[in-house]
C-alpha cells in the first residue's frame, strides 16, 4: 500500500497543493513523496510544448495547458500538486481561487532549502534549465516577502516538515512490489525500459528465464542469469557470434540501455560467449 497524502497530518485530502521555492530548492525532488499521476510540473509542459523544459518562449501556452489540465483534476475532487517556482503573488491567488471555485482547499507548500544551496544546484546544471544567479535571488526574494494566507491559500506547511523521504521510498517500494516480475528488468534498465519486457512463458532456457523486449516487429531477447550469487546476477543478451562463420547463438551480458542498444544492432559486445563454437 502506498502512503497516502491522508497520512501526512500536515496536507489536507482532497487539495490542491502550490510547491514554492526558488529554482534549485529541491520542490521536484520533495515532489516524489506523490504518485506521478498527481504531479503537474510547469517544465514538463514547457517540454511538450517545445522540446526543451528550459524554454521560457512557451511559458504562455504551457501554463494554458497546465491549468487546463489541473481544471480537470479539480473538477473531480483529485488531490493535485503543482511544481513551479510560484513567485509571483499574482499566480499564488490565481490557483488559491482555482480551489475555491471547485470546492478544494489550497496549501502552499514552503521550500526551506538555505539559497546558497539553490545557487549550487542551479551553477550545476546545464543548458537551458540553468537559471541565471540573478534571477534566482529575485525569486528568493519575491517568495520571502510572500504571505499565501493573506492571498487566499488555505493552510502553509513548511517543507522540511514533512516526511517527504520516507513518503517517496515507501511509494517507490509499493511500485516495486506492483511491477512483480519486472523489478529485475526496471532496476537494470529503467522503468521505460521495462514497458517494452515481457518474460517468456515458458521459458527457453532449460536453466534460466528468459523474456524479450520487443516493439513494432522487432525483438531482443535476454536470459535472467541468477545462479545464487547476488554479485553475479546479470542480464544477457541474444547476440550473433563474434567468429566469422558460426552460426552461433551467443549471450552476451547487457548491463545498460546503451548495451542493449549496442546487441540490437548486431554491434560486437564484451565477454560475449559462443554457445556453439564456445568464442
Amino acid at each position: 500500500m502506498t502512503l497516502s497524502v491522508q497520512s501526512l497530518q500536515s496536507l489536507p485530502e482532497p487539495a490542491l497543493i502550490l510547491l514554492l521555492g526558488p529554482s534549485g530548492s529541491g520542490k521536484t525532488r520533495l515532489s516524489r513523496m506523490f504518485e506521478p499521476r498527481q504531479v503537474l510540473r510547469a517544465d514538463d509542459f514547457r517540454e511538450m510544448c517545445a522540446g526543451d523544459r528550459g524554454d521560457q518562449r512557451v511559458n504562455g501556452p504551457a501554463w494554458q495547458a497546465l491549468e487546463t489540465v489541473l481544471r480537470a483534476r479539480l473538477k473531480l475532487g483529485l488531490t493535485t500538486v503543482v511544481d513551479a517556482t510560484h513567485s509571483e503573488e499574482s499566480q499564488r491567488r490565481r490557483f488559491a481561487e482555482l480551489a475555491d471555485e471547485y470546492g478544494l482547499l489550497s496549501c502552499a507548500v514552503v521550500m526551506t532549502t538555505p539559497l546558497s544551496v539553490a545557487h549550487a544546484r542551479n551553477a550545476a546544471r546545464t543548458g537551458t534549465t540553468r537559471v541565471p544567479a540573478p534571477v534566482v535571488d529575485a525569486q528568493g526574494a519575491q517568495l520571502g516577502a510572500a504571505q499565501p494566507k493573506r492571498e487566499g491559500i488555505d493552510r502553509v506547511v513548511p517543507a522540511d516538515r514533512l516526511p517527504a523521504l520516507g513518503a517517496a521510498l515507501h511509494r517507490l517500494a509499493a511500485e516495486e512490489a506492483r511491477t512483480g516480475d519486472l523489478a529485475e528488468v526496471r532496476r537494470a534498465f529503467g522503468s521505460g525500459a521495462g514497458e517494452l519486457f515481457d518474460w517468456d512463458s515458458p521459458s527457453l532456457d532449460p536453466e534460466f528465464r528468459t523474456g524479450v523486449f520487443g516493439a513494432g516487429g522487432e525483438s531482443l531477447r535476454v536470459r535472467w542469469m541468477d545462479d545464487g550469487e547476488p554479485f553475479d546476477q546479470r542480464f544477457e543478451a541474444l547476440v550473433s557470434c563474434p567468429t566469422e562463420g558460426c552460426p552461433g547463438p551467443a549471450w552476451a551480458p547487457v548491463r545498460s540501455v546503451s548495451e542493449l542498444a549496442a546487441a540490437h544492432r548486431a554491434r560486437p559486445l564484451d565477454d560475449s560467449e559462443c554457445v556453439r563454437c564456445g568464442s
